[in-house]
């Protein structure tokens, strides 16, 4: 086995470091929804011990993300010996998070947080000046710069997830279709609503009155009503818009809720065939499920 194929079993380990308020935090919880195991502010003398000691207890982790920044001293003084030691154990990549001085003065007097570097009686500019310059050597080895001035948390953590997602550990929105009877309360929370009660109830039927929209009589007889179809084509077609959209945006989970009277018959038919239809859709990064909230509460559909 030659020397790269060996280089690419090394576990990853992702170093973010930058200016204290140009958005670590951020990048680390990105980190985190892709499945990698983070820590924050640990004392820069501890993460080559602490990295051993997962390797050696958590043998399914290949993915690790340390934050760091200027509060730790060590860290300026002694980042280049030790990032050549991590180097031999790990597939090293280094973040660093720059951002203009005025901007940063902006978000710390926004968030009222107290810099890190800011001295008694001190002048916030001046701190973060001192933070840039002792910063620099740091960012001149790093692997990679983001000037975080003009972007949003959003765009930010999508930019971390552009470098490091990966088929198996992209990001997911998870997608769940909950049916619900509005006369046992709107269904909370949920990001899109639709209320079915224009269609034919299965309710007035003798003979389906006590089953519920999961039996094949009761979704053919919902569906035998023409909307029907019409409403599910357009359901499946809105939300093939929004959910690559809204995954795009940053978001991770999302509820579609189709309610009915009782949430029994029509809409847990509805929400069955909903679901089926958007996972036959294979759309990317899209993690379905299907739920019925009130399918045993009470007769009306």
């Amino acid at each position: 086995m030659d020397s790269a194929s060996v280089k690419t079993e090394l576990p990853l380990l992702v170093i973010v470091t930058g200016l204290s308020g140009a958005g670590k935090s951020t990048v680390i919880n990105a980190l985190e929804d892709l499945s990698f195991y983070c820590m924050e502010n640990l004392p820069f003398a501890l993460i080559e011990p602490a990295l051993d000691h997962l390797i050696q207890t958590k043998h399914d982790a290949k993915r690790f993300a340390v934050g760091i920044d200027a509060r730790d001293a060590k860290f300026v003084q002694e980042f280049p010996q030790v990032a050549a030691k991590l180097r031999s154990k790990f597939r090293l990549d280094v973040i660093f998070l720059s951002c203009s001085d005025d901007i940063l003065a902006e978000r710390f007097t926004t968030t009222r947080r107290k810099h890190p570097l800011l001295d008694a009686g001190g002048e916030l500019v001046v701190a973060i000046r001192r933070e840039i310059n002792l910063m620099r050597p740091i960012e001149l080895e790093a692997d990679v710069s983001f000037d975080t001035s003009l972007w949003s948390p959003h765009f930010l953590a999508r930019k971390a997830e552009e470098r490091y997602a990966s088929a198996q550990l992209a990001r997911q929105l998870h997608v769940t279709v909950v049916s619900f009877g509005f006369k046992h309360g709107m269904l909370k929370p949920a990001d899109t609503i639709f209320d079915v009660r224009f269609l034919k109830n299965p309710f007035f039927d003798p003979t389906l009155r006590h089953k519920n929209g999961q039996d094949a009589a009761v979704a053919a007889y919902v569906f035998d009503d023409p909307n029907t179809q019409i409403l599910l084509d357009k359901l499946i077609d809105l939300h093939c818009f929004l959910l690559p959209a809204y995954h795009q945006e940053g978001k991770h989970y999302f509820r579609i809720g189709i309610g009915c009277t009782g949430g029994k018959h029509r809409s847990v038919a509805i929400a069955e065939r909903l679901a089926l239809e958007l996972a036959s859709k294979t759309i990317t990064n899209i993690v379905l499920s299907v739920s019925h909230r009130d399918i045993h509460v009470g007769l009306n559909g």
